[in-house]
């Protein structure tokens, strides 16, 4: 299962290829910085990666249309490796949390709400 520290890590990764590439991607390393700042902060960490990851990526074509603009945008292989592995992260997640419930879950989870 993946949880928030994989999301750090691959944040990480994100910010090392960023710097790589010199001034001209500061910014962008700024932000992700910001983010990863943002993710600590949090007092639920898994959490919170649950609910970006939801918002994020509704659907798989969200998923497929971020990683294609990244592609364009970023012809580095490095850089577009570790966004990729960021997002698949996010994306894994949005999927187990956006999975439709059976039958059997949705009268656990009732029980478990005592009603």
């Amino acid at each position: 299962m993946i949880d928030h520290k994989d999301i750090e890590l691959a944040q990480v990764k994100v910010i090392k290829a960023v710097l790589q590439k010199g001034r001209k991607y500061d910014n962008l390393a700024k932000n992700y910085r910001d983010y990863l700042k943002k993710l600590r902060a949090k007092k639920n960490l898994n959490d919170y990666i649950k609910t970006v990851a939801v918002k994020m990526f509704s659907n798989e074509e969200t998923y497929t249309l971020r990683l294609e603009n990244y592609h364009k945008r970023y012809a580095d292989n490095d850089l577009c490796a570790s966004l990729e592995e960021l997002y698949e992260l996010y994306y894994h997640i949005a999927k187990e949390e956006n999975h439709k419930r059976s039958d059997d879950e949705i009268e656990q989870m009732l029980r478990a709400m005592s009603i």
